[in-house]
């Protein structure tokens, strides 16, 4: 099966249509929705879709944002005949009592032992659930608290692994992306304290500001990391550039300039088999294209005119 573009875009309640993945060709053109509504169990509904990510398992697992169906939703990783993936069940889910803290989720990633984490917007912290092969825990369960923030007294929502900073000390002010780097700590992007942050794998310890104000972000949302785990990219959204960070050299420069090529609200970034350094421009409802090594705009947009505002792209297959 050739490579394809999966897009996921702001969507809502008035632009249900579009509270979907969608497929683009590597030309750019629109092929069709990655996710079948008609495997959808009752009651389950696609709103205000964001990050995504193949777990463990293969399967898809998908940010369901809006705020009354905060939730992780599972799809099987294999395509049925019309090309789409199957509704596999819902794998995390907001509960006020007994899981309070994923409300308004954002990011998901998995960490080295297949554990899942989720970004959420509205408790400003990250949770951690049980992965789908765990042998510890039910899949999609809160996990406990790392230690350290076990004799916290502020109570945590149960699955706390990096707390707001209202609930404990060197927590998150306002929490957009995470990821895992080579070395398996993990990365947050903090847009309100400008700032990507780094916590200790599995332990959750707080360990230091990878990048900061001092070089030149501003409100950072979406991370990325290079194919070959050198770079860190870091989408700058209160400048509309793209920062590029040498983990090997720990420093960080500005690998596209602001609004470079019409950037205007750095969303999803990803390479593409060409080699070319993509980017969701969400204000102008384009992605971008971009040259890998000097950050350079190629002359045209890949895609414009979209209906709705990126949030998130992979290039699968």
């Amino acid at each position: 099966m050739p490579k394809e573009w999966y897009v996921s875009f702001h969507g809502g309640e008035e632009k249900t249509s579009l509270n979907n993945i969608h497929v683009y060709s590597t030309d750019g053109e629109k092929l069709r929705k990655a996710l079948d509504k008609k495997s959808l169990a009752e009651g389950v509904k696609l709103r205000e879709l964001r990050g995504f990510v193949f777990g463990p398992d293969k399967d898809l697992y998908v940010v369901n944002a809006y705020f009354e169906y905060s939730e992780v939703l599972k799809f099987r990783g294999p395509l049925n005949k019309g090309g789409q993936h199957e509704f596999a069940g819902v794998f995390v889910k907001h509960h006020a009592d007994l899981n309070p803290g994923i409300d308004h989720p954002f990011n998901v990633a998995f960490d080295s032992n297949g554990d899942l984490y989720v970004s959420s917007q509205n408790t400003n912290l990250v949770a951690r659930y049980h992965g789908p092969l765990s042998k510890t825990g039910e899949p999609g369960t809160p996990m406990p608290l790392p230690e350290h923030l076990d004799v916290e007294k502020t109570k945590l929502p149960p699955g706390t692994f990096v707390p707001s900073a209202k609930l404990a000390p060197n927590g998150l002010l306002e929490v957009r992306a995470v990821i895992f780097a080579p070395n398996g700590d993990l990365y947050i992007s903090d847009r309100a304290a400008d700032c990507v942050r780094i916590y200790q794998a599995r332990t959750g310890h707080f360990l230091r500001d990878l990048v900061s104000r001092t070089d030149q972000v501003d409100k950072p949302i979406h991370l990325m990391l290079s194919p070959d785990g050198r770079y860190l990219f870091v989408g700058s959204g209160g400048n509309d550039s793209i920062l590029r960070h040498d983990l090997s050299r720990n420093s960080t420069s500005v690998f596209i300039t602001p609004k470079s090529g019409g950037l205007n609200g750095p969303a999803g970034m990803a390479f593409g088999d060409d080699g070319l350094f993509y980017v969701a421009s969400r204000n102008t409802k384009e992605i971008l294209r971009y040259n890998p090594k000097n950050g350079r705009p190629l002359n045209k947009p890949f895609i414009k005119n979209l209906d709705d505002n990126p949030e998130f792209l992979m290039l699968v297959g």
